[in-house]
């Protein structure tokens, strides 16, 4: 945890590194899935940043309800 100017800050912005390891997968997985607009992101010059709380949306998202009905 971090403190700015006063302000509490706790890593709520995230670098592709960052998102790819939290998500524990290869970067690569991390922009495919921001140019299929699965993971919003936000470029900024040649980089992208993600919020943390759109990678955790995007991993509640893709969960998995084992004897749900699927759509295929």
């Amino acid at each position: 945890m971090a403190t700015q100017r006063g302000v509490h800050v706790e890593q709520e912005i995230l670098t592709v590194e960052q998102a790819a390891d939290y998500l524990q997968v290869h970067r690569l997985t991390v922009y495919r899935y921001i140019r299929q607009g699965l993971l919003p992101a936000a470029r900024l010059g040649k980089v992208y940043r993600l919020f943390r709380r759109d990678v955790e949306a995007f991993l509640d998202a893709m969960k998995h309800h084992p004897g749900a009905p699927t759509n295929g």
